[in-house]
């Protein structure tokens, strides 16, 4: 598939893409109180935007509405999404869930002003992976107001999804810290970042990519780590980031994954529109990946 990039969706963050039945929808950061949604026949021509949800009274969340990721379950479509809790003056970041007859919206929020459940720490960029009869869901803990050895830091963590698929079971793991090298690029902001978690499944092992430094910075990148478990702590490449900044590209990071009908896999990512700005102006790219000697392999675009 000859995929132009950038592609032309500027001005979002967090982009994930759904196959149905071979039309793909993209849904990413893009509202101050919603998201948009996005449609395309072959990854590269897109519709123009429709509002596909936007918070009421009945949302738990008023501000910061991030990384939406939509999944079919028994001819429903939930998508999962991050807010501000509403009852918090201060950032308490939580998941909320929403739900509608088609990919195309409008989704309506399952909990009455609450979010899909609440640990007493900020969460969010909620992923699902379906594993067979099970159902496992990843998060990033909010670095807002956790520290570690003085500094803010945001972890992975995974938990099983209830089978109802707004609630959760059992006592959430923590899966990535943030501390390889590349990682740590700027311990003078005394933050350090592992987010926007995405599993794989590739012969019979589990895949985690995801994200670390500030999302504004040049330095942010897509790193990937492997478990023989869906919720086993997971060894990191060595070799990470697999994807990282270029001459072209600054700032590749919050990646979701896509397969086509013709089994091939492609990286969808946002990477800053302005290369010397970076900054949250940011845009779509999405290229081809694959797996070579069991580790996840992703391309520079050609744009």
């Amino acid at each position: 598939m000859d995929i132009q990039n950038p592609v032309p969706i500027t001005n979002i963050g967090d982009p994930y893409v759904l196959n149905y039945k071979g039309v793909y929808y993209l849904y990413a950061t893009s509202m101050s109180d919603g998201y948009y949604c996005w449609k395309s026949n072959n990854l590269s021509d897109w519709s123009a935007p429709w509002v596909c949800y936007k918070a009421t009274e009945r949302s738990f969340g008023n501000s910061c509405f991030w990384a939406p990721e939509v999944y079919e379950f028994g001819g429903k479509f939930y998508m999962y999404y991050t807010a501000q809790w509403k009852i918090y003056e201060e950032e308490q970041l939580r998941i909320g869930v929403a739900v509608s007859d088609t990919p195309e919206g409008p989704f309506q929020d399952v909990l009455d002003s609450a979010p899909m459940f609440d640990l007493g720490y900020g969460v969010l960029d909620a992923h699902i992976l379906k594993d067979g009869k099970s159902n496992y869901l990843y998060y990033s803990r909010a670095g807002a107001n956790h520290y570690v050895n003085g500094a803010k830091q945001a972890d992975i963590y995974a938990v099983e999804l209830g089978d109802d698929y707004i609630s959760i079971k059992g006592e959430p793991k923590c899966i990535a810290q943030p501390e390889q090298e590349w990682e740590r690029r700027q311990p003078e902001k005394k933050q350090f970042w592992n987010e926007g978690p995405f599993v794989v499944k590739h012969d019979g092992k589990y895949h985690l990519m995801y994200s670390a430094n500030c999302f504004e910075s040049i330095y942010y990148g897509i790193g990937a780590a492997v478990s023989d478990h869906p919720m086993e702590p997971f060894e990191k490449y060595e070799n990470n980031p697999i994807l990282c900044a270029n001459e072209q590209i600054s700032g590749p990071g919050h990646n979701s994954v896509v397969q086509d009908q013709d089994g091939n896999l492609y990286c969808v990512y946002h990477a800053h529109t302005d290369y010397q700005a970076g900054g949250g102006d940011r845009q779509v790219y999405i290229t081809p990946m694959h797996f070579e000697n069991g580790r996840i392999v992703v391309k520079h675009p050609q744009v």
